[in-house]
């Protein structure tokens, strides 16, 4: 059995621990001492060896507790430790990039994933993360967000105003014994009610990323006693580990904070903040506290706290995707098992990857993702991955996406340099605080034909590129339509301008060449654009660059209102609009009230020198003549008009239209509300 002894240190008894011989290291055994032989626990080779460690940032220690002493040790102590996976926090910028080379250097075999809790992109200020075995672990569908009423933006979080606090979580494949978990890693707040609100806005995140039920790790730093009212909500979704044991396999002290003094009383349970927390398909076998000293000091003023696990949950396996990825025979996605393997491999950017981002692909069925979660074509390898490919949606839909902006540029696909067409995206809800952002795609560089969408998009932090189909349009956006939803970005941080919002984009201006793009044969029933400042419209929030706005029309009736703003396009800076309608319900910008564009520019488009438009009642879209604006053609029906805009487009020639796209303008067909696309 384990007695508890409280005696001076003067007459201590360090038992030699046996570690690396240039650090002689002591169990320190001021405050109890341990005389239960040894027990042997159930350990195989699949258990798991996981840990949470608290390193204390490198700027806080004095004396023997200086940085440069106390690195090394650090370093010893986490390959004394022997994990197969960790979390870790307080590793601020010189930690992140002094200690893995160090722990390398001592024979410690690690990835390790930072997140930074001072910036939206999680790459500033102190981080907590996840230190793993790459040869037997991988990481996947990675996450972090705040501790705070706003998980999605960096912010403080109820009464904790000095630090930012974060999480994060990802999904942990065990490649050797293809086994999966779900592993999250915090660092409470100090201040009571900030703790108690962050302890459930994490069992929330849990429910939201781990959808499938697999067996769930909480690690971290916790700031709270075993009586603390965060301790007793974390107990109600997961086990205590330190609890949960079979005693007989439960070593070291129950106190984890030492203060960086060895003469802290760790036999007292107040003393014990770190903590790791469990729950579903799996079998702890032990849980350690190591407070071993190292040339008479701790190695951090934390001590570092182990469990030793089996998981139940087997891996599901890689699905079989029909085809081969080339033109004649395409990959075929019939389900979210499929879109998540083509989009993690393609995110993975490995030279051994079987899906790629210029390979060929079709949807062979709907796709629903109602209860799990969708990985969009982004950003797992750190950078925006551009599809360069084919993705034919054969006229498929693909429901109930629910994500979060993870990098600058977000949607299904973060970014396209290729051809998106055919498909269908209904009760898609996006949140960010990113700059761009798109239901279908971030930044456009390609071509998107045929695609229609519906949902909702909410910018916040530093959005301001919003659009229903792309954010930013640098490419063609052709034949396609927003069936309603909202897009807003009011919520944004100080000095951030949530300019550029857009039904179907919300800029476009000119590529890599030089040369202006284009959005044609386009509508949008989009019904709420809102934004703290301006270029707000129903197709685009800006048309610049010498680009082209031609043959679409918006009912959009409710937009936020301050400089340029209008049911169609908000500011047209040196573009080229042409038979574009509108809803004359809608209001306009100051400088063009009752119309098409909220601001039209001086610097007129090369092609046209004014916005060609119409302002029409909701009631004349349905029913009723219409004249085409640039031609005075009168049509019996607006569906009639829409296709002889289309027809002139169609026939103008490509050198009155710099850079036009080969992409066919498609015919429009009445519907039971408003013209639609065949």
């Amino acid at each position: 059995m384990k007695k508890y002894l409280l005696f001076p240190l003067c007459a201590a008894l360090c038992l030699l621990a046996g570690c690396a011989d240039d650090f002689p290291t002591e169990l320190n055994h001021n405050y109890y001492q341990d005389d239960t032989p040894p027990a042997e626990p159930d350990i195989t080779e699949q258990t798991v060896k996981l840990g949470t460690y608290n390193l204390w940032i490198s700027n806080k220690g004095t004396g023997d507790y200086v940085w440069t002493h106390r690195r090394d040790i650090l370093a010893q102590s986490i390959v004394n430790n022997d994990w197969d996976i960790f979390g870790f926090q307080e590793a601020n910028s010189t930690i992140q990039s002094e200690l893995p080379t160090l722990v390398a250097g001592k024979g410690g075999n690690y990835e390790w994933w930072f997140v930074g809790r001072d910036s939206q992109d999680g790459k500033n200020g102190e981080a907590l993360g996840i230190a793993y075995d790459p040869d037997r672990f991988e990481l996947s569908d990675r996450h972090y967000f705040w501790l705070s009423p706003t998980p999605d933006e960096m912010s403080y979080g109820w009464d904790e105003v000095s630090y930012h606090r974060i999480a994060c979580c990802a999904v942990v494949t065990d490649k050797a014994y293809g086994k999966q978990f779900f592993m999250m890693v915090t660092h409470m707040p100090l201040a009571d009610m900030a703790r108690s609100e962050a302890a459930k806005v994490i069992i929330e995140r849990e429910q939201m990323y781990n959808t499938l039920g697999m067996p769930s790790v909480l690690v971290g730093d916790m700031n709270a006693t075993q009586d603390d009212a965060a301790s007793a909500t974390f107990r109600t979704h997961w086990e205590d580990a330190y609890q949960a044991t079979d005693p007989a396999f439960v070593d070291g002290p129950v106190g984890t904070f030492n203060g960086h003094k060895t003469s802290t009383d760790l036999s007292v349970s107040t003393a014990r903040i770190d903590y790791i927390y469990t729950r579903g398909q799996l079998s702890l076998k032990t849980y350690k506290v190591d407070n071993s000293i190292y040339e008479g000091i701790y190695p951090s003023d934390h001590c570092p706290v182990t469990i030793q696990v089996d998981f139940d949950y087997d891996a599901p396996e890689a699905p079989e995707i029909e085809g081969s990825g080339t033109a004649s025979d395409p990959w075929k996605i019939s389900s979210p098992a499929d879109w998540n393997a083509v989009a993690e491999s393609i995110n993975s950017g490995a030279a051994d990857a079987v899906y790629l981002s210029t390979a060929c692909y079709e949807l062979s069925a709907d796709i629903d993702f109602e209860g799990q979660s969708a990985v969009p074509v982004s950003f797992e390898t750190g950078s925006l991955v551009y599809f360069g490919g084919v993705f034919d949606g054969k006229g498929h839909t693909i429901r109930n996406v629910k994500t979060t902006a993870s990098g600058e540029s977000f949607g299904l696909f973060g970014g396209n340099e290729g051809t998106i067409k055919d498909l269908a995206v209904e009760n898609l809800a996006l949140s960010t605080a990113f700059k761009t952002a798109g239901g279908i795609v971030g930044t456009n560089r390609g071509v998107i034909d045929g695609v229609t969408f519906r949902g909702e998009i909410i910018g916040s932090g530093k959005a301001a590129v919003l659009g229903g189909i792309a954010g930013q349009n640098q490419g063609v956006i052709i034949n396609c339509g927003n069936r309603g939803g909202k897009i807003e970005a009011v919520e944004l941080d100080k000095g951030v301008k949530g300019e550029n919002l857009g039904g179907i984009a919300g800029q476009i201006s000119k590529g890599s060449d030089g040369k202006g793009n284009y959005i044609v044969n386009c509508y949008s029933w989009i019904e709420r654009v809102a934004s703290n400042n301006n270029n707000i419209g129903g197709i685009v929030g800006i048309v610049s660059d010498d680009s082209f706005v031609v043959n679409c029309y918006s009912t959009l009736a409710d937009v936020s209102q301050n400089d340029s703003f209008a049911s169609s396009v908000g500011y047209n800076k040196k573009g080229n609009v042409q038979n574009v309608y509108g809803n004359e319900a809608c209001p306009s910008g100051k400088k063009n009230p009752d119309w098409i564009v909220g601001n039209d520019s001086k610097q007129d488009g090369s092609v046209w020198a004014e916005s060609l438009g119409l302002l029409l009642s909701l009631d004349e879209m349905k029913s009723g003549a219409v004249t085409v604006p640039s031609s005075g053609q009168e049509c019996a029906s607006f569906t009639e008009a829409l296709n002889a805009g289309a027809e002139i487009y169609a026939s103008t020639p490509a050198e009155t239209l710099p850079a036009k796209p080969e992409t066919a303008v498609r015919k429009w067909v009445d519907s039971d509300t408003y013209p639609v696309l065949e």
